[in-house]
């Protein structure tokens, strides 16, 4: 029984003291728990809604300024003496930062001596306010690692050490709040396009708004601009940045080559309004990167070269390097003639039926549409190898003569004309000179024009025609 009694007794003794060490372990919990929540609350340096702040000002040894936001958008205040095109992720980087900024430390109450010794005499000091309060963080000197700056807040008498990572996002010279986008406009903004290279215009583009379709000057009105190259021209300047701003408002522009730049564009946006930047590959980096003067606001960037192909191009490279003369399934007759030969056909091609001097062509054979469809295809797409829209050429004495009836009745015809040497050509187009030459040698020789014409006429039992 007094077993009994004393195993009840320490059974009991044991839970008062389990019960009590519960307590006192619950209790240095909570105490530590309270003592960190003082510990951050105590290093927290602002809380507020960023979205709510509409102004923002910065001191720096460089200069002062002070930024509002105006329809929705950041810009320069109008007492701030500046105008430079405003990057808008600075000021809204500043704001982002400041709504939530904590410290790692703190080193207590400052004074005069301490103040100095971290740098805080003279700060670099940002603000921001939304009409009713600002928030105001004084910046001093990086710690000796590197990893903390020391700062302090207005209505605050603390020095706190500030993860660098945090600080970095604040401190921005003239030049990293600067916008260093080469034009004001999106790609779907942007409505011509012009370049010069030694003074001599290579190329002018205009985009229709309704059709969204660029074209080039009357003069070159029988060139097809091939659509995608201006198309990635607008997109590559819509985001097109520098890599960093050298200089605003030079004095002398020889030393960045740009006295006598290698090309310059002009932009022109929906607004009516032209932008002029001046390229110039000069110096030792110049084959990684291109100088730029955006002659609107003076500054002087480096962009990469890689983004820059653009201003290389020449005409021939924003037009349609061939040119279909019909497509086979949209016509009812066509005919050809050179010096080898001169033939016609009548054409059904989506009922699969032909005929040539009273022979049908069976077009449902495999093999027959194929060797059809390469004798046709050989001289209907031409392929340009030069513009020159100066020349002025006649048409007479053809080297090629094809000649097409639409299935809507309407005719079109190509003619190439010899340029005098070897085996180029002028392109002709219904009668027109077409501003570009091509290379005839696919009229003769092996897989050409002929050789497929001969086995067409072997497959289906013609003889070659004569001219």
């Amino acid at each position: 029984m007094k077993k009994g009694i004393i195993a009840v007794a320490a059974l009991a003794a044991a839970a008062g003291v389990s019960t009590a060490a519960f307590f006192i372990v619950k209790d240095k919990d909570t105490k530590e728990k309270k003592q960190a929540a003082e510990k951050l609350a105590e290093n927290e340096i602002f809380r507020f809604d960023a979205d709510s702040i509409n102004t923002v000002e910065i001191n720096s040894p460089e200069g002062d300024y002070s930024f509002v936001i105006e329809n929705e958008k950041w810009v320069n205040s109008s007492d701030s003496g500046n105008s430079f095109p405003l990057d808008q992720t600075k000021p809204q980087q500043i704001c982002t930062t400041l709504s939530a900024l904590k410290a790692d430390t703190n080193y207590g109450e400052a004074d005069d001596e301490s103040k100095a010794k971290y740098g805080l005499d003279d700060p670099y000091v940002v603000t921001v306010g939304d009409g009713s309060k600002s928030y105001t963080l004084n910046i001093g000197d990086v710690s000796p690692t590197g990893n903390y700056y020391y700062a302090m807040a207005d209505g605050n008498n603390k020095i706190y050490a500030v993860q660098s990572a945090d600080i970095t996002t604040l401190l921005y010279s003239r030049f990293d709040l600067i916008d260093s986008s080469v034009v004001p406009y999106s790609d779907a903004e942007i409505t011509g396009i012009r370049l010069k290279r030694d003074g001599e215009e290579i190329y002018d583009l205009t985009l229709d708004p309704e059709t969204r379709t660029w074209t080039l000057p009357s003069e070159y009105s029988m060139l097809t601009v091939n659509q995608t190259r201006p198309d990635t021209i607008v997109t590559v300047l819509a985001r097109l940045s520098a890599a960093q701003l050298v200089e605003e408002n030079a004095s002398d522009l020889s030393q960045y080559g740009l006295d006598a730049p290698y090309a310059e564009l002009t932009v022109k946006g929906n607004d009516g309004k032209t932008h002029t930047l001046l390229l110039s590959r000069y110096g030792r980096e110049s084959s990684k990167m291109t100088y730029i003067l955006i002659k609107e606001s003076g500054l002087i960037g480096q962009y990469y070269t890689s983004d820059l192909d653009f201003i290389d191009y020449d005409l021939f490279d924003l037009v349609l390097q061939n040119v279909e003369s019909a497509n086979m399934f949209n016509i009812s007759e066509f005919e050809f003639s050179c010096a080898e030969a001169s033939d016609k056909f009548t054409l059904d091609a989506k009922a699969g039926t032909a005929e040539c001097r009273g022979t049908a062509i069976d077009l449902t054979k495999a093999e027959v549409m194929n060797m059809f469809t390469n004798f046709y295809n050989s001289f209907s797409y031409i392929t340009i190898s030069d513009i020159d829209v100066k020349a002025k050429p006649e048409l007479k004495e053809p080297v090629l003569s094809a000649r097409y009836v639409l299935n809507s009745g309407e005719e079109s015809k190509v003619d190439l004309v010899s340029a005098g040497e070897g085996t180029e050509c002028y392109v002709f187009v219904n009668g027109k000179y077409s501003g570009t030459k091509t290379d005839s040698s696919f009229i003769s020789g092996n897989s050409s024009m002929m050789s497929y014409y001969d086995s067409l006429c072997g497959l289906t039992g013609l003889d070659r025609s004569t001219p």
